[in-house]
């Protein structure tokens, strides 16, 4: 675990303690609904947990399904929008699971959180260490090093000197790297990949990310010494792509047709999505072009010692269970 150095003044008492009153923004996405179940599994360790529903954004019926599926779990359900300090009262910390296309509300948030009294905040990483190579300048990490960049400001302020964050960084979650954003098509067992079969990245599986981020949680802190800026590295495995498709095939039993593209051409592929204006395709070709470069190889040193209790899956494992799972069939491309 590293921790954050900034010099403040003047100093902080340093009491050590966890985090005890946990506010989740982002339920209903795939992290966040794991990391509720969580919480609620949990919920004895915790004095307060809740999660936020955002009432700018429509309701769905399987939204309502879901939120009453946690408020039947013990969990309390505020409601708002991230412009309303007294959804975010009471609470000392927040979790910010939230995808792509919400991250960058992210900085707004943490400035309501603050005006209602929260001092930590975990922002949407669970993924790869911004620091390393050139992620801090890819168009894929812009929002989240914006907000990263955001608490920094906000943690030199005078009056927020005990403002406090976690990152989570794990290199890609298991689950996801072998999808189409990245280029795979296991429908036909066919894949585009930019790089080359040595090409490594880092994974965990999404249920290990979510054990552990409830462990540091639990982890206690003091703001002696920035204690309370937190970076956790996580590692599951760091598989290359040959690995991969070897996984593949032996659990689908298919031949999977590979091609290896240039990595560099996937900036060409970021400017022609910039051109058109398609930002999920920008944002996917600056996604390939990180993995391709090494992005999501995760830096040593681990921090899985800190809490001996979880055991990581096995990539193969992860993968074999995607494939047999209904849910995680559809978001592998298959029916």
């Amino acid at each position: 675990m590293r921790f954050e150095i900034y010099l403040v003044s003047p100093p902080i008492m340093a009491l050590r303690k966890p985090l005890d009153a946990i506010l989740v923004v982002g339920a209903s996405g795939a992290l966040g609904k794991g990391l509720c179940q969580a919480l609620i599994s949990r919920k004895s360790d915790f004095k307060r947990i809740a999660f936020f529903n955002d009432t700018s954004r429509p309701e769905t019926e399987d939204k309502r399904t879901l939120f009453a599926t946690f408020r039947d779990g013990g969990m309390e359900q505020v409601s708002g929008t991230y412009t309303d300090a007294a959804a975010f009262t009471g609470f000392d910390c927040v979790l910010m699971p939230l995808g792509n296309h919400a991250i960058k509300y992210q900085p707004t948030i943490i400035d309501t959180g603050i005006k209602a009294g929260v001092r930590h905040f975990y922002t949407s990483e669970w993924g790869a260490d911004l620091t390393a190579g050139s992620n801090w300048t890819q168009r894929y990490y812009r929002d989240k090093v914006l907000t990263r960049e955001h608490l920094a400001k906000r943690g030199r302020d005078a009056d927020t000197l005990d403002l406090g964050w976690t990152y989570i960084n794990l290199g890609r979650l298991t689950e996801w790297s072998i999808i189409k954003h990245f280029g795979i098509d296991n429908a036909n067992h066919t894949a585009s990949i930019f790089g080359t079969p040595e090409g490594r990245q880092s994974l965990l599986s999404t249920a290990d990310a979510i054990a552990y981020t409830i462990e540091t949680l639990r982890h206690p802190f003091s703001v002696a010494e920035n204690g309370h800026r937190r970076t956790y590295r996580f590692h599951g495995g760091s598989p290359t792509w040959k690995e991969i498709f070897d996984d593949l095939e032996a659990i689908t039993g298919h031949k999977y047709s590979v091609t290896y593209l240039d990595v560099e051409t996937a900036v060409e592929k970021e400017t022609r999505a910039k051109e058109l204006g398609d930002v999920d395709l920008e944002l996917e070709a600056s996604h390939q072009l990180i993995q391709g470069r090494g992005g999501t190889l995760l830096p040593e040193p681990f921090d899985n010692d800190l809490f001996p209790n979880i055991h990581p899956e096995p990539v193969h494992s992860v993968f074999e269970k995607s494939f047999k799972d209904a849910s995680l069939r559809k978001f592998l491309g298959l029916s």
